[in-house]
Formats: C-alpha cells, sequence, structure tokens
C-alpha cells in the first residue's frame, strides 16, 4: 500500500517547480493575513516554504493545510518571541527609571550634605567606578584625602552624622550651585562623566588637571547606596 501511494506520487502530473510556486502565492495570501504586515508576511512565507522543503522531499507531499499549519505555529513561536523581548526591554527601562529616580534624589542630597568636591568625588565613585586614585589625579588631591572625603559623606547622606547646614551653604559658590547639579544630571543621562570631567577645571580652577578618560566606564547609578 506504501508502495503504490509512493508511485502515485511520482506519476502525478504536475512540474514540482510550479506546483511550490502555486502553493507559495496561496501560502503568502495567508502570510499576510496572519501577520498584517508586508514585510513579516513575506518572511513568514519564505521560512515557512523553506522549513517545509527540507522536511518533506517530495513536493506532492506538500499541501496548503501542511503550509498553513507550519506558517500559524511559527508566526505563535515569532509574536512570543517578541512580546518576550518587549517584556524585557520595559522592565530595563523600569530599572533604569529607578536609578536615575534614585540617582537625582542622592544628587539633590549631595548638594545639602557635602561641599562641591566631596559631591563630585562621591559622584565619580557612586555612579562611574571610578578608583580613588583616579579622583585624586583629577582634583589634584591625595588618594587618602579622596577616601576621607568619601567616608564622611556616606556617614551624611546615611544620616549617620547631621551636616552644619549653614556651613555646607557657605562652600558653595554660585557657579558650583548653577553647574554642578546641571553636570551630574547630563551625565547620568548620558551615561557619560567625560561631561561633568571636563568642566572641573573650568569650575575647581585650582589644581584640577585634565583628565583623560578610560575606554569604558559603566554606569552604577547610584547602586551601591543605601
Amino acid at each position: 500500500m506504501k508502495n503504490a501511494k509512493n508511485r502515485m506520487l511520482v506519476e502525478t502530473d504536475f512540474s514540482g517547480e510550479e506546483y511550490l510556486q502555486d502553493h507559495y502565492h496561496k501560502l503568502l495570501r495567508y502570510c499576510l493575513f496572519l501577520t498584517k504586515n508586508e514585510w513579516d508576511g513575506n518572511d513568514l512565507a519564505q521560512e515557512t516554504m523553506a522549513k517545509t522543503i527540507q522536511h518533506y522531499s517530495h513536493p506532492a507531499v506538500i499541501s496548503q493545510g501542511l503550509l498553513k499549519k507550519v506558517a500559524y505555529n511559527k508566526w505563535i513561536d515569532i509574536v512570543r518571541r517578541r512580546q518576550k523581548e518587549i517584556l524585557q526591554d520595559v522592565l530595563k527601562e523600569e530599572v533604569y527609571q529607578h536609578h536615575m529616580e534614585k540617582a537625582l534624589i542622592i544628587t539633590d542630597t549631595l548638594l545639602t550634605h557635602t561641599t562641591p568636591k566631596q559631591a563630585v568625588i562621591f559622584f565619580l565613585t557612586e555612579a562611574f567606578d571610578f578608583q580613588s586614585t583616579e579622583i585624586a589625579s583629577m582634583l589634584g588631591t591625595t588618594e587618602g584625602a579622596v577616601k576621607a572625603a568619601l567616608h564622611r559623606t556616606r556617614k551624611r547622606i546615611n544620616k549617620k552624622e547631621a551636616p552644619n547646614s549653614d556651613l555646607i551653604e557657605s562652600l558653595w559658590s554660585e557657579e558650583e550651585k548653577e553647574l554642578l547639579p546641571h553636570l551630574f544630571q547630563e551625565s547620568l543621562q548620558e551615561e557619560d562623566p567625560g561631561v561633568l570631567i571636563d568642566a572641573l577645571p573650568a569650575i575647581f580652577h585650582d589644581n584640577v588637571t585634565t583628565y583623560s578618560l578610560p575606554t569604558h566606564t559603566p554606569i552604577n547609578a547610584f547602586n551601591c547606596v543605601a
């Protein structure tokens, strides 16, 4: 019985190429209906036909029902994958926004709890993973002074040490009050510490040196801060 069926397939009067071409045009219409999109429809039809031909050696075995089933299942997989990718993108964006909001809150706190240089030191350390030696080099100070400034700033931000608000206020010049918050925010949004670093010599004037950034400085967005 099986041999007889195979002989019928071989003896069927059709040109394999024309037969598949006819099936492809009908499949394409179905794929366009499924996807509601010309690009997706064309891709789906081509991939479905290629996959089906790969699995079935004789063209006569390939029917419209089979092609539609393969196309439908393939489209479901594509839709599910895209939905998963969209969800992942949304979650990544939510995490990023959470870190940004947290970072901006911390930035506001720096302006009322630290000196300008302490704010810069803390910002570069927590937001962009700069080492104390790097910050000391660009600010013209010592590594020990940078570490001491970080320790003091963390205590103040975590409210283990109340700052003298009047004293802190007096240590900020009008230029620093105007420029540093803007530079902090822009650096975070651009994920580029160079925005702040390039402006430091013009803000602080004394001892601040030009600093060459490493090729990669990942953003932390203050994720180490409680």
